[in-house]
């Protein structure tokens, strides 16, 4: 540890999915220039417990919580306990994630001093809860908007729709672009197979969309197109969907993996990458897949707009089995010099927009610029 670094704490609540990796990845890209603390609920998905050993040795400090989806008592108590980590370490900048991690970051943060920036991550800028539920958490998140220096949106969508719904117009508000280290694999030249393989790569959760790639698949397959569906993530739809293709007797054209550890590999192993998402704050599935030179079947939710645009993909009207259905068909029925074209596109869009040394110089020169403290290089 270097005395003139600034200390910076991340708070997270579930280190799961998209989240876990934008965090770990800014571990990765600001080792060296910063201390990093890290403060996690106990509930992380695979990745993130086959990555904590190696997170470790870049990490000045590490609490894990017992941290809950909703609201409980025990919150207060584990703002207590960041309150003493944040004592005991002497931190200078505190950056929640989320809606649970941004909670406990702006008010622990707040009342010992510490700057403090706040990522959404998408949560409360979707209709994801019942009227009741989201009326109590926009007054939330307006109040706590009085408790923090800057807020930093992962894309413009998700900062255009927090401030329809929040409006915390009187605090900094920038956009990043999330980023990734550019793979080294990269797919051949785009040509179709005898069997077209679509890969759906995320969580298992109604609001990331698998039960609409799997009606459509299973239209499709139906139809007499040679067709397969791969699922590569957990979640809690996970055990309905092996119920369905059981039921369908599709066992051989549409398969679970789990969760994998070489992502990459199975997308380059895939046709097709399709994102059905209800709601996504930005679209890391878009980015690895287009880095890769995948083509991207795509809705049209939240900050994949931002990612994607009609030439870099094909694109679908989000939720819309009709259109998902179409969407795929058209991209089936293209050339392979069309594809191919997509592709080319696709990939100099994220060449220039979405890499993690981009990301994170932004991010390095923000934390800076909030603490106006002078660092020796």
């Amino acid at each position: 540890m270097t005395k003139n670094k600034l200390k910076v704490l991340h708070v997270v609540g579930d280190p799961a999915g998209g989240i876990r990796k934008h965090i770990h990845d800014i571990f990765g890209g600001l080792q060296g220039e910063f201390d990093l603390y890290y403060v996690t609920s106990q509930f992380g998905d695979k990745i993130f417990y086959n990555e904590l050993p190696a997170l470790m040795k870049l990490l000045s400090g590490y609490l894990p919580l017992n941290i809950v989806k909703r609201p409980a008592v025990t919150d207060v108590f584990n703002i207590f306990k960041i309150m003493k980590f944040i004592i005991k370490n002497k931190i200078d900048i505190i950056h929640g994630h989320g809606a649970k991690g941004g909670m406990y970051a702006r008010i622990a943060g707040k009342l010992l001093g510490c700057k403090v920036v706040y990522t959404p991550h998408g949560g409360i800028v979707h209709d994801m809860f019942s009227p009741l539920e989201s009326f109590i958490y926009r007054g939330v998140e307006k109040i706590l908007c009085k408790f923090t220096d800057l807020i930093i949106f992962e894309s413009k969508y998700t900062q255009k729709a927090f401030d329809k719904r929040i409006c915390c117009k009187k605090v900094k508000q920038v956009t990043n672009y999330n980023g990734i280290t550019p793979p080294n694999l990269k797919a051949k030249e785009f040509h179709f197979d005898n069997t077209l393989k679509f890969g759906v790569f995320g969580m298992l959760r109604e609001e990331k969309g698998p039960h609409l790639a799997y009606q459509v698949i299973k239209e499709l397959l139906d139809e007499q197109f040679n067709v397969e569906l791969h699922f590569f993530g957990e979640g809690e739809m996970k055990d309905t969907l092996i119920e369905n293709i059981h039921q369908d007797n599709l066992s051989g054209s549409i398969i679970i993996h789990g969760e994998v550890d070489n992502v990459n590999e199975k997308m380059l192993g895939m046709n097709f990458i399709v994102i059905p998402s209800l709601f996504e704050s930005f679209g890391y599935v878009a980015v690895e897949a287009m880095f890769l030179g995948k083509p991207v079947i795509s809705s049209n939710v939240g900050g994949l707009v931002d990612v994607l645009g009609v030439d870099r993909g094909f694109i679908f009207e989000a939720g819309e089995i009709v259109s998902m259905k179409t969407t795929i068909l058209a991209a089936i029925n293209s050339s392979e010099s069309d594809i191919q074209q997509r592709i080319n596109k696709a990939h100099a869009h994220v060449t220039h927009c979405f890499t993690l040394q981009r990301m994170c110089e932004f991010l390095g020169a923000e934390y800076h610029t909030l603490t106006h403290k002078e660092i020796k290089r």
